[in-house]
């Protein structure tokens, strides 16, 4: 797979590779990545088709996502740190 280009947007990187007879955009914000595939095609044939593709509503809902997926994460973490107190809480109680 090579990286056959980059798109423009404000708030995530985008990556285009290309591999074989496919190309993947890839979207990344921090610790957070969705990825794309697309055939090659007569309608898809290089990095410019992809950037007509790939236009401002789609990015938007990809940016839509990141948020669900930082919200996500950001209570696993609220209940994993909860568990963890609540098993600290535990051990307390036993060593007194």
């Amino acid at each position: 797979m090579r990286i056959a280009g980059y798109l423009e947007s404000e708030g995530c990187k985008i990556t285009v590779f290309h591999q074989g007879m496919r190309f993947t955009v890839k979207f990344e914000d921090g610790l957070y990545e969705q990825s794309f595939k697309f055939r090659e095609s007569d309608d898809i044939k290089n990095v410019e088709d992809i950037r007509r593709l790939i236009d401002d509503s789609f990015i938007e809902e990809v940016k839509s996502r990141f948020a669900v997926m930082r919200d996500s994460v950001s209570n696993l973490m609220d209940r994993f740190l909860q568990t963890d107190d609540v098993e600290a809480e535990s051990l307390e109680e036993e060593i007194i």
